[in-house]
């Protein structure tokens, strides 16, 4: 024995063991993964396929769905009071993407609140204004996942030569201003007059306070009128003299608006958008 071995200090074993034990965990762990048993991987092989099938079904159910709401599109259109020919341009199976419907597409990505179209008589104004019902829906669960429902008691379309009447206080139309008020989707059709006419005191109240009720998180708001929205000569627009600068103010209050002047090329006379 020579002298170093006389000096070298005996073996910790309370060292010793954990550190081994380590190394037969790891030389272990190594082992299972370069031979894994034929139980471990037909247990892997299972679970791998039961995931396959769950995302089958979950695409499955999600295209039947989807399916489904194309199908009764046209069905809550009409629920929420669409004019016929909205219905039947927007429930086709090519919609023509018009300056109007890419303005719509665009406050629903973006998550807006408002969208003013503006435009001639034919360009498709209507029709982009009631895509805006897409957004009428709320959350149901399906096998597990959240998919859209249509809610169509959540959209409305009113011409404003409706709204108007509830003014008058009569007791329809007061009722209709209610739910104007409160739906989450509201398309106001054709806020229009001749050039250079003001809407009334009483009907510019109503204008005021349904923009003002409005304009919140959650709710959505189109108005189509055939009025110009370009300033003339620095000064205000046919639209901003019809319907008065705070109404124009509280529509476009900045990051919640969007406006679109559709032109005014007839697409039922064959133009092109």
């Amino acid at each position: 024995m020579s002298r170093d071995d006389e000096k070298a200090p005996p073996a910790d074993p309370q060292r010793q063991g954990p550190q081994r034990l380590a190394d037969l965990m790891r030389k272990g762990m190594s082992q299972a993964r370069e031979r894994p048993s034929a139980g471990l991987a037909q247990f892997e092989a299972d679970w791998k396929q039961r995931e396959v099938e769950s995302q089958q079904a979950k695409a499955t159910e999600r295209a039947r769905h989807e399916a489904a709401h194309a199908e009764a599109w046209p069905l809550h259109l009409k629920r929420c009071h669409a004019p016929p020919e909205a219905v039947e341009a927007l429930a086709g199976d090519k919609v023509l993407e018009t300056a109007a419907l890419r303005a719509a597409k665009h406050v629903l990505h973006e998550g807006l609140r408002t969208l003013l179209l503006s435009g001639g008589t034919g360009v498709g104004k209507t029709v982009g204004a009631c895509h805006l019902f897409r957004l009428a829906v709320r959350s149901e669960t399906h096998g597990g996942q959240r998919l859209p429902e249509w809610d169509a008691s959540a959209g409305v379309y009113v011409s404003w030569s409706r709204l108007k009447r509830a003014s008058d206080h009569e007791a329809e139309d007061m009722l209709l201003l209610q739910r104007a008020v409160q739906v989450r989707v509201l398309v106001v059709d054709d806020v229009s007059g001749p050039p250079g006419e003001e809407v009334g005191p009483r009907q510019r109240e109503l204008l005021e306070e349904l923009v003002d009720r409005r304009d919140r998180p959650g709710l959505v708001t189109a108005y189509t009128t055939r009025l110009s929205v370009q300033r003339r000569d620095g000064g205000s627009s046919d639209f901003a003299t019809h319907v008065g600068a705070r109404v124009v103010s509280r529509m476009s209050r900045q990051g919640t608006f969007h406006l679109a002047d559709c032109g005014n090329r007839d697409l039922r006379q064959g133009a092109t958008p």
